[in-house]
């Protein structure tokens, strides 16, 4: 008799349960998107015992008796018929497994009636076995219960993590639901207390309704969703959020594109807060790659990457109002106790509405008031009123014809931006580090060290892409002791020093020579400045070497803090600073400070 057997229906079932239902959390996602699928205007979610029992009532199309038993079958579903249809995707379920792998492993109740049907029906599963079928008087919808789940899989049930960590998991799945969701009313309610609670009027409404008014003040709009300021700036990389096709996703290269469009915009350590939706060809992404469909492929990576990348940097490009603390915003910080925006990481994603990548249109920026930033989650208070400031109405999801995408050209202009007028006055400098600016109205406070890093690190970057920087040969070489890790990264990297102007000899087991420097006023000693490159190459490891020697060269030869500047000098710097545009140190600090004649009237007591 041969060893190979074919395993038991409940046995395979509760085997492919392992994979769709991972934990409550995973759970409620696929149930909520079934609703989503069934065209419901309004969802409830109530969770008890953490997590392990759940209720979700939609009033979506419903389904007849016959589809109500056929919906606990595996590979039952109404979103696909053939293979083809894997390749043209515009539904969030396409598997049929879910309620058969969360009816495996629970006591579940299922009801549902369509507009048709006089009658609702309801069946009762244990294990994934039919135990009741009965009718019953209902709404249009479908109601799901399901309660002791993992009843059977005690393995399962004793990896499940404490009830407040299942519910934040929870909770995060919901808020990305809803913001991808915004014309759908959604409520989760969690141990009979009210958490989520969106309206379905609109994702300007959504974001106010979940974090409050502030939060929408500190995002920039660009044509792909929205773009946190500092004041949203992050110690991970959990609050960059991805869409691709209305589907909350996993994309590595989407994540990517964000970090490096906020290049020299993030101090060490921060990541962005970001919220990316894409709209492309179902046949162009594979949503098929793992039984959670979170993970996604594009047949173009490359340029997905591109498109995005361009995208942001274009929405930075000469906006410094968008990267500019103010004055108010750190007195507010002092006078008030807010709670640790940390906290509650997780919790803050938003989403502009989707465009397709075959056609963006021009999004209108949403203005920053100079109010203080809160960022409440469980202890919100109610708004008062929707929010009024974008009136655009929500933008509509049309399917993308089957014909083969045309993507916009997404290479860099190349065109030099034209030149802007710029008025300023230069009124002094304080402490022989600030310069003190009169523009537009608005008094600003300039670091100058950091306005002359900026330039400096744009001309050599400029000189370093381009053609080599130029180079003076030293009449007497600098010895520089150096160990051995220091000495391999130098050989290892020479030509890169080469190009960045430092010609470099090997003369001793823990010396080296510096025959030749860049042609650049570095303002430091040549010891002091190479010491400096290697020190940022061994901490910023992940940083490519090109661009630590760049930092490196333009942090040390930047004026000074505490340097005395003439008027002249001053104005040539700030000048050079709005010409190029870039308005935060290659470190990711801001170089202008602002403050408005509002700002200094309400400090004193004017208003």
């Amino acid at each position: 008799m041969g060893k190979i057997k074919i395993l038991d229906e409940s046995v395979s079932n509760i085997i492919a349960a392992g994979e769709v239902v991972e934990n409550p959390a995973s759970m409620i996602k696929e149930l909520l998107e079934n609703s989503l699928d069934a065209e419901s205007k309004s969802i409830k979610i109530e969770i008890k015992n953490g997590g392990r029992d759940v209720t979700i009532t939609d009033d979506g199309v419903g389904m007849s008796q016959e589809d109500l038993l056929l919906s606990i079958e595996r590979h039952a579903t109404s979103k696909i018929k053939e293979k083809e249809d894997l390749y043209n995707l515009y539904t969030y379920g396409f598997r049929g497994e879910a309620l058969s792998s969360i009816s495996a492993v629970s006591r579940l109740t299922l009801s549902s009636k369509t507009e048709a049907d006089e009658l609702g029906s309801q069946i009762t599963v244990l294990g994934g076995k039919v135990t009741s079928l009965k009718n019953i008087q209902k709404n249009r919808g479908t109601t799901i219960e399901i309660k002791e789940l993992f009843f059977n899989t005690p393995a399962r049930l004793k990896f499940l993590r404490k009830p407040t960590t299942e519910y934040l998991n929870i909770k995060d799945i919901i808020i990305q639901e809803a913001l991808s969701n915004p014309e759908v009313a959604i409520s989760l309610i969690i141990d009979g207390k009210e958490s989520i609670k969106t309206s379905g009027n609109g994702i300007d409404n959504a974001i106010v309704e979940i974090f409050g008014r502030n939060v929408l003040k500190n995002v920039k709009k660009f044509p792909l969703g929205y773009l946190g300021n500092g004041a949203l700036y992050r110690s991970s990389k959990d609050s960059i959020f991805t869409f691709v096709n209305n589907r909350m996703v996993k994309s590595k290269i989407i994540e990517t594109a964000v970090i490096d469009g906020y290049y020299t915009k993030l101090m060490k350590g921060k990541y962005p807060f970001a919220i990316v939706f894409l709209e492309v060809d179902p046949k162009n992404v594979d949503v098929n790659v793992h039984p959670s469909k979170k993970v996604v492929k594009f047949d173009d990576e490359d340029r997905i990457y591109r498109y995005v990348l361009n995208e942001i940097e274009k929405s930075f490009e000469r906006d410094d109002e968008f990267v500019s603390p103010t004055l108010e915003e750190k007195i507010e910080k002092d006078e008030k106790k807010y709670l640790d925006f940390s906290e509650f990481e997780r919790f803050t994603p938003m989403k502009a509405e989707p465009q397709k990548i075959l056609e963006i249109p021009v999004e209108e920026k949403i203005v920053v008031e100079k109010e203080e930033i809160s960022y409440p989650v469980e202890e919100r208070e109610e708004p008062e009123e929707v929010v009024e400031s974008v009136k655009e109405p929500p933008v509509k999801y049309e399917k993308i014809e089957k014909t083969e995408e045309k993507l916009p050209k997404i290479e860099k202009d190349e065109k030099k931006p034209e030149k802007r007028e710029i008025n300023f006055k230069v009124m002094g400098q304080v402490f022989d580090t600030f310069i003190l600016v009169e523009r537009d109205g608005v008094f600003e406070i300039y670091d100058q060290h950091i306005v002359h890093e900026r330039i400096l690190y744009e001309k050599l970057k400029k000189q370093y892409y381009g053609t080599e920087i130029s180079m003076q040969q030293l009449l007497v070489p600098v010895r520089v002791l150096v160990d051995p890790r220091e000495k391999e990264i130098i050989f290892e990297n020479s030509e890169n020093f080469l190009k960045a102007g430092f010609e470099i000899d090997r003369f001793s087991d823990n010396e080296i020579l510096i025959r030749a420097i860049p042609i650049i006023d570095l303002r430091d000693s040549i010891e002091n400045i190479f010491r400096n490159i290697l020190k940022n190459i061994k901490e910023n490891r992940n940083l490519d070497i090109r661009e630590s020697i760049l930092i490196s060269m333009s942090c040390r030869g930047a004026i000074k803090a505490n340097e005395k500047l003439e008027i002249s000098e001053m104005e040539k710097i700030i000048r050079e600073l709005h010409e190029i545009g870039e308005y935060t140190c290659p470190h990711g600090r801001p170089i202008i400070i602002k403050i408005t004649r509002d700002d200094l009237e309400k400090l004193f007591k004017r208003k």
